[in-house]
C-alpha cells in the first residue's frame, strides 16, 4: 500500500505540477511538437522510478500501471486487469480496489489492483486525439494507442503481484521455527509443572501417605505431625491430618488408660472371685465331711440289747467306741456317770462324784 500510495503522489506531483510548468515553460516556436516522456509521462516516470527501486532493494514483486489501449506495450492490461478497468468506469461500480490471491501459471501470488490515474483537463493535450497531441508524441508511440479519452475517466490501475511461494517459504519456516520454539517453551513449561508439582503436591501427598501407612504398622506413632506444605489447599489438609493425628493419640491414650483400669478391676474381681472359691471350697470340704460323717452314722444300726455292741456290714460285732471312731472323727474320753456311780461304786458320796 506504500508503493500505491507514493505511485499515485508521483502522478499527482506531474499532473497538477510538473506538466503545467513545463508546458507553461515550453516555446512553440522553438520547436515543435515537443515531447520528453522523461518530463511529460507520469506513467514514465513511476515505471522508471520503480526500476531504480526494484534495483536497490532486489524486489522481486510484479508492479504495472497497466491500461486499455495503453500507450506503451509494457503497461498494457492483461485480461484480468481489463475487466477491472472495465468495472471501474460502470456508473453502478462502488469499489475500487481488489486484493486476493491468484494461480498464475501455477503459482500463487498475492495480487492487489486499485484504482490509477483519472483522465484530468492537463491530460487531455496528448491523449484527446492524434491531431492535438505532440507530434514527437505521435511519432514515438503512433496515432492508435491512448486517444480519445475523456475527463474523469478511470484511465488505468495499478497492478501489483507479489509471488507467494517464497512468502510461504517464508512463513513455513517462521512456522517451524516458532513451532520449535513453542516446543522448547512447552518442554520448559511441562518440566517446571513436572518440578513444581512434584514439590507442593505429589511430595507432600507422598508424605500424607507414607505416615499414614507408618501409623498403620505402628500405632504407637500415632500422634507424630508432618511438616506444613507451601500450598493452601495441601497446608489445609495436612493440618486436618495432624489433627486427626494428635486426635487419634488422645483417643488410644485414654483407651489404653481404661483397658488399664478395667484389667485392674478384673485383677480386684478375680482375686475376689478365687478368694471367695476358696472359701466357698473350704465351705463344701467341711459339707461334704459332714456330709460323711451323717452317711456313715445314718441308718438303724444293730446294737446288742445288754452289752451294746454293734453289727458292721460283715457281720462282726464291734465295741460302741471302735465302730463310731472308725466311722467318724469322733473321738472318745471316758468317765462315770452318777447312776453307774451309786450303782456300782455305792460308798462313794455325791461330794466325791461331784
Amino acid at each position: 500500500m506504500l508503493i500505491l500510495d507514493r505511485n499515485l503522489a508521483v502522478h499527482t506531483y506531474f499532473s497538477h505540477q510538473l506538466k503545467p510548468s513545463v508546458f507553461k515553460k515550453l516555446d512553440p516556436s522553438v520547436e515543435e511538437g515537443y515531447f520528453d516522456p522523461v518530463l511529460m509521462s507520469s506513467t514514465y516516470a513511476v515505471r522508471e522510478i520503480d526500476e531504480y527501486y526494484k534495483s536497490i532493494t532486489g524486489g522481486d514483486y510484479y508492479y504495472k500501471e497497466c491500461a486499455v489501449n495503453a500507450r506503451s506495450p509494457e503497461n498494457e492490461a492483461d485480461a484480468f486487469e481489463r475487466a477491472f478497468i472495465e468495472a471501474l468506469n460502470q456508473p453502478s461500480q462502488q469499489v475500487d480496489q481488489y486484493a486476493g490471491v491468484r494461480d498464475i501459471n501455477g503459482k500463487p501470488f498475492f495480487v492487489v489492483l486499485r484504482k490509477g490515474e483519472v483522465m484530468e483537463q492537463s491530460c487531455l493535450r496528448c491523449h484527446s486525439t492524434a491531431e492535438r497531441a505532440p507530434a514527437r508524441l505521435v511519432e514515438h508511440y503512433g496515432p492508435d494507442r491512448s486517444f480519445h479519452r475523456s475527463v474523469g475517466e478511470a484511465v488505468s490501475a495499478i497492478s501489483i503481484r507479489i509471488p507467494l511461494s517464497a512468502a510461504y517459504e517464508r512463513v513455513d519456516r517462521l512456522i517451524l521455527q516458532l513451532s520449535l520454539l513453542f516446543a522448547a517453551a512447552l518442554l520448559v513449561v511441562f518440566g517446571v509443572a513436572v518440578y513444581l508439582n512434584k514439590r507442593w503436591i505429589f511430595d507432600p501427598l507422598n508424605a500424607l501417605r507414607l505416615k499414614a501407612v507408618e501409623i498403620s504398622r505402628k500405632p504407637e506413632r500415632v500422634g507424630e505431625q508432618i511438616d506444613l506444605p507451601s500450598g493452601i489447599e495441601l497446608s489445609q489438609l495436612t493440618e486436618a491430618f495432624n489433627a486427626m493425628s494428635l486426635q487419634l493419640r488422645k483417643e488410644r491414650d485414654a483407651l489404653e488408660h481404661r483397658v488399664e483400669e478395667r484389667t485392674q478391676d478384673l485383677n480386684r474381681t478375680n482375686s475376689e472371685l478365687k478368694t471367695e472359691i476358696d472359701e466357698r471350697q473350704k465351705l463344701i470340704s467341711k459339707l461334704e465331711k459332714a456330709l460323711r460323717e451323717i452317711k456313715a452314722l445314718r441308718g438303724i444300726l444293730p446294737i446288742c440289747s445288754h452289752c451294746k455292741k454293734i453289727r458292721d456290714d460283715k457281720g462282726y460285732w464291734n465295741q460302741l467306741e471302735s465302730y463310731v471312731r472308725d466311722h467318724s472323727d469322733a473321738e472318745f474320753s471316758h468317765g462315770i456317770c452318777p447312776e453307774c456311780m451309786r450303782k456300782f461304786y455305792p460308798d462313794m458320796s455325791d461330794e466325791d462324784l461331784e
